[in-house]
């Protein structure tokens, strides 16, 4: 008897017949896609940072934001051209291969739904949830560990920010 049958493109991502179907592209498309993705977050995140208030002259609260908007623009960009310039030449990668795409989009619908749920349950209830969310999409299913793993990041937070930075959580 052997193991369980992997079809081609199971075997390539490594994940069992039974999982859902891998979704593949080639590297350079993807590469095409994140990097489009991610300038447009860059540019999100450039106009975000300028509402905040910097409070008067020299560095202040909105620099912080407008920065890592700069460096994640710029490194987007370099894997944007990255990626036209492989295409153009006609230089193959290799194939890009997501093992479990409904998983990952379960991931990224839990990224979104959290920064509504912060601003509408607070910080410690939307985190514990949200943390809980992605364990379980990431199979840990453990209810111990989960437990443990949410309180941990909760008193981490609670105790780095709140009592030795004196950063109110949200």
């Amino acid at each position: 008897m052997s193991g369980p049958s992997l079809d081609p493109s199971a075997a390539r991502c490594n994940v069992a017949a039974d999982d859902a179907p891998p979704f593949e592209c080639r590297m350079e498309i993807g590469d095409l896609v994140a990097g489009a993705a991610l300038f447009a977050f860059a540019g999100l995140f450039w106009v975000l940072g300028g509402e905040i208030d910097n409070g008067g002259f020299g560095v202040g609260a909105a620099d912080f934001p407008r920065g890592i908007a700069l460096l994640l623009g710029v490194a987007s960009l370099i894997l944007f051209a990255n990626a036209v310039l492989r295409l153009a030449r006609g230089d193959t990668q290799e194939m890009l291969c997501i093992g479990r795409p409904a998983r990952v989009a379960m991931g990224m619908a839990l990224l979104i739904a959290f920064p509504p749920a912060m601003s509408h349950i607070g910080y410690y209830p939307a985190m514990a949830l949200f943390m809980a969310a992605l364990l379980w999409v990431a199979d840990c299913r453990s209810p111990l560990r989960i437990v443990a793993y949410v309180a941990g990041f909760l008193v981490f937070s609670k105790v780095v920010f709140e009592m030795i930075l004196s950063i109110p959580l949200p």
